[in-house]
């Protein structure tokens, strides 16, 4: 008989890194990874279930997110952690890829829970992604020997401002399927319900699926309330399931969203233009590179998926891609991403390697602040 009064906890910290937010534990305080690790975040995240509201979720894919940090057990990282994206309406945890903003909170849960010595005024420490087995250098600022919350950095999504996370990710590319362009082509053409949608895919930092908006009939300056709509949504999921068989992630494009959930991410690419931010606000074409607007586990991002901007953000330095047709022609290294809430920036360093374009480093800037400490409860399975 399963005793109706047990639960189980975990101790953990919710962390709120860039525009996401998610419980960061060690592994020590879940059950081994599989289906039992699995069970227990479904439960403890109260999925599936479009609220979460039995669970520490938020209701959105931003949200719904844990990092499993520890020591790093090689000589080349001082923490290694793994990021596993909970489903919101459906029962699954995708292990596959890798989160740009949980990320910047990495660094933060490891100095507070004593895994690294802290340094001021910054601590810079390198990181190891189990998931897309790539390395991060991470410096944080460092205040009477604990993560700073407080500075003058914006990120536009974070009410306010907060203390800069500057982090580099090394040689990003191929982190799922071991390749900057998958097929090896820069670009190719997926049919739908016998419609041809011209796409990108490229994996950098994580795979992504980039396409034209005007080809769905939209401008690109669509806020997340225009495009959470259930017929672009479904053709949006499709087409992201037709790279997904074209990948060989799956064998049937209508079990993406179960067996391949959180990855690859779906952009939506313009030009720079002008558009109304969510909330207030505006943002002027001339101070973006390029306009887009993505979409993570069939949900339309409140602002930018990180791991998604700077796939993107390489991808408008790659000659011959989709993104290429709508960037501001320059040579920065930094590029400009227009989303629903602003603006991103992300630095890229490329480089030409026996004359095959390669991504060297990616850099982003973040902030992170921890919310909440403590025990978290669930129902174990039965």
């Amino acid at each position: 008989m399963v005793d109706s009064t047990r639960q189980e906890s975990v101790r953990g910290r919710l962390i709120r890194g860039g525009t996401s937010r998610g419980l960061y534990v060690t592994p020590d305080e879940l059950p081994p990874a599989g289906e039992r690790r699995d069970a227990a975040l479904i439960e403890l995240f109260g999925t599936p279930d479009p609220l979460q509201i039995d669970g520490i979720g938020g209701g959105n894919s931003h949200t719904s997110k844990v990092m499993i940090v520890e020591a790093a057990d090689r000589p080349t990282a001082d923490v290694a952690y793994t990021f596993g994206q909970v489903g919101v309406d459906r029962a699954t945890v995708d292990w596959s890829g890798n989160c740009g903003n949980l990320t910047s909170g990495v660094g933060v849960f490891a100095l507070r829970s004593g895994m690294i010595e802290p340094t001021e005024p910054e601590t810079t420490v390198t990181l190891y992604n189990a998931n897309t087995d790539t390395h991060v250098d991470q410096t944080i600022p460092v205040v009477d020997g604990q993560p700073a919350v407080r500075g003058d950095y914006r990120v536009d999504g974070i009410p306010g401002t907060g203390a800069r996370i500057d982090s580099y990710f090394r040689e990003p590319e191929g982190s799922l399927t071991g390749a900057l362009f998958p097929t090896g082509n820069r670009r190719e053409t997926v049919t739908v319900d016998g419609d041809d949608y011209p796409v990108s895919l490229i994996d950098v930092a994580n795979l992504n699926v980039f396409l034209r908006a005007g080809d769905l009939g939209l401008d690109g300056t669509e806020l997340p309330g225009d495009l959470d709509d259930p017929a672009l949504l479904e053709r949006l999921e499709l087409i992201r399931g037709a790279a997904c068989e074209r990948l060989g992630l799956v064998e049937d494009r209508r079990d993406a969203a179960d067996e391949r959930a959180a990855v690859p991410q779906v952009a939506l690419v313009s030009e720079p233009q002008s558009f109304a931010r969510s909330g207030d606000g505006r943002v002027d074409a001339d101070d973006i590179d390029v306009t887009s607007r993505i979409v993570t586990t069939q949900t339309p991002h409140h602002s930018y998926a990180m791991t998604g901007a700077m796939c993107l953000a390489a991808a408008c330095r790659l000659d011959g891609t989709i993104p290429t047709e709508f960037v501001r022609d320059g040579d920065a290294s930094d590029v400009r991403i227009g989303h629903p809430k602003g603006t991103i920036t992300v630095g890229v360093e490329t480089a030409t390697e026996k004359g095959e374009p390669a991504v060297e480093r990616v850099r982003v800037g973040r902030t992170a602040r921890p919310i909440a400490e403590g025990r978290f409860h669930y129902r174990p399975p039965a």
